[in-house]
C-alpha cells in the first residue's frame, strides 16, 4: 500500500512541474503588426551575440531587419500559422553567399506566448534560434 501511495505521489509531483505559461493559446496576438525584440542563437559549443530585431507581419507577408548585418537575415516573404502552435516562414529574398544561410528567417518555428511576449523557436543542427518579440501598440 505504501508503494502505491509513493508512486501516486511521485506521479502527481512530476505532472505538477510542467509549466503552463499563462493559459493562453500559443498564437500571434492580433497577427498583423510590427514586432520588436531580440534574436539569440545558442549552441552547446559556441557563444553567440544577441541582436535587436524588427519583424513586420501583414496579410501573410513578412519583412524585417536586424541591428547587425545578416544576423539574423530577415528578408521578405510569406508566412502561415499552423494550428496556432507553429509558424512557417518562406523567405523570397535574394541572398549572396558570404554568410551563414541558417541565419535566414525561413522554415518552421514553434510559437509560445506569455503575457505580451511572443517567442519563436527553431532548432537545427545542434543550434537553437530564438526570437523574443513584443507587438508594438498602434500598429496594424
Amino acid at each position: 500500500m505504501k508503494n502505491k501511495l509513493l508512486i501516486l505521489l511521485l506521479a502527481f509531483l512530476s505532472f505538477s512541474c510542467f509549466d503552463k505559461e499563462d493559459g493562453s493559446p500559443a498564437v500571434l496576438p492580433s497577427g498583423s503588426g510590427t514586432y520588436v525584440g531580440t534574436f539569440t542563437r545558442s549552441s552547446p559549443t559556441a557563444d553567440y551575440a544577441t541582436a535587436e530585431v524588427t519583424l513586420v507581419l501583414k496579410d501573410n507577408s513578412f519583412s524585417g531587419s536586424s541591428e547587425k548585418t545578416k544576423y539574423p537575415a530577415i528578408g521578405k516573404g510569406t508566412y502561415h500559422v499552423v494550428e496556432g502552435q507553429k509558424i512557417i516562414f518562406e523567405d523570397k529574398s535574394f541572398w549572396t553567399a558570404e554568410f551563414d544561410w541558417t541565419l535566414i528567417l525561413d522554415g518552421e518555428f514553434s510559437i509560445s506566448t506569455a503575457n505580451d511576449m511572443v517567442t519563436l523557436t527553431k532548432q537545427q543542427g545542434g543550434m537553437t534560434d530564438v526570437y523574443r518579440l513584443v507587438r508594438q501598440t498602434g500598429n496594424r
